[in-house]
């Protein structure tokens, strides 16, 4: 609890760098399990364009992952990897923290320390991702103006965690959104 008023108090940047870093482990760890398993991985990326291409490239790689476990190779580590890129901003934007979080008692709530909602958490979300959001509108909608744009919206939203080092400890991806984060033991979420 914030001792001048009462309120709790927002996480500011080191909390959510370890939570970050703890969610990476995780994800990694998944990624590797589900690429060692024979799920159709290779199948699915196969079918991708310039996945030939891509075999190609990581030949040299592609025997040693096999003899290693990884039974579908560098395309069941593309596929698990796609899928983990998904899920992880999806579990977030779903239930307003990432396991990471989760797992240190973190949460996302209202600026104002209002309990978090779907919509709110799909807000941050799409803020916190954009640059996969307007990846994937460019993908689906044809205009490549978006997939331009990804890259540089992307890059302001990472580098607005550097608001994280300011007194109110909000990211701009959570500024745009009207979010924060908050030990989950100091809410009523």
């Amino acid at each position: 609890m914030d001792n001048l008023n009462g309120l709790p108090e927002r996480v500011g940047g080191g909390p959510r760098l370890a939570a970050a870093a703890l969610d990476q482990l995780v994800s990694t760890l998944l990624v590797l399990l589900c690429a060692s398993q024979d799920w159709g991985w290779e199948r699915a990326v196969s079918q991708m364009p310039g996945a030939e291409e891509l075999l190609e490239l990581y030949a040299p790689l592609e025997t040693a992952l096999q003899e290693g476990g990884l039974t579908g190779g560098m395309l069941g580590l593309f596929g698990a990897s796609a899928m983990m890129a998904f899920f992880y901003p999806v579990v977030e934007a779903l239930t307003g923290a990432s396991p990471g979080k989760w797992v240190l008692g973190l949460v996302i709530a209202s600026a104002d320390q209002a309990d978090g909602s779907l919509g709110l958490y799909l807000r941050r979300a799409l803020v916190k991702y954009i640059r996969p959001v307007m990846a994937s509108l460019a993908l689906w909608s044809g205009v490549g103006l978006l997939a331009q744009l990804s890259g540089p919206a992307g890059l302001v939203v990472a580098g607005g965690t550097l608001f994280l080092l300011a007194p109110h400890k909000q990211a701009l991806h959570d500024k745009l959104a009207g979010t924060a984060v908050y030990r989950r033991s100091e809410l009523s979420v």
